[in-house]
């Protein structure tokens, strides 16, 4: 299963109707899209102060890295990507989008109950 995370530095002087339309229209191409498991997105919220200057950001898992490309390819089709660079401060440059494998994604259920530890290195 494949994770893509896409995070956007969106331009203070985008209208919020303006970011709402955008992240829809990603919203309805993932949901169109075949091998598609699951959406979230929307703004950041407060807290960890390392945002970076990024905004908004969306993750969709998908079943395989086909599922993926095809998501890909219906963002070209309708433009959604291209809208979406446009309200993204410097264009891609504003955008960051990675991939993760999550096929080995583990809760704290499979930990015995108990909550996984983690720290910073």
């Amino acid at each position: 299963m494949i994770r893509h995370i896409v995070l956007v530095q969106v331009s203070g002087s985008i209208p919020a109707e303006q970011i709402k339309e955008v992240l829809v229209g990603v919203e309805a191409a993932a949901f169109e899209t075949p091998g598609m498991v699951a959406f979230a997105g929307g703004a950041k919220t407060t807290g960890s102060g390392l945002s970076q200057g990024f905004t908004h950001g969306y993750t969709i898992d998908f079943f395989d890295e086909e599922a993926r490309d095809i998501y890909l390819a219906e963002l070209d089709r309708d433009g959604i990507g291209r809208r979406l660079t446009d309200i993204a401060v410097g264009g891609l440059g504003g955008v960051l989008a990675m991939n993760i494998d999550i096929s080995d994604i583990r809760t704290p259920e499979d930990n015995g109950g108990k909550k996984l530890q983690a720290r910073w290195i």
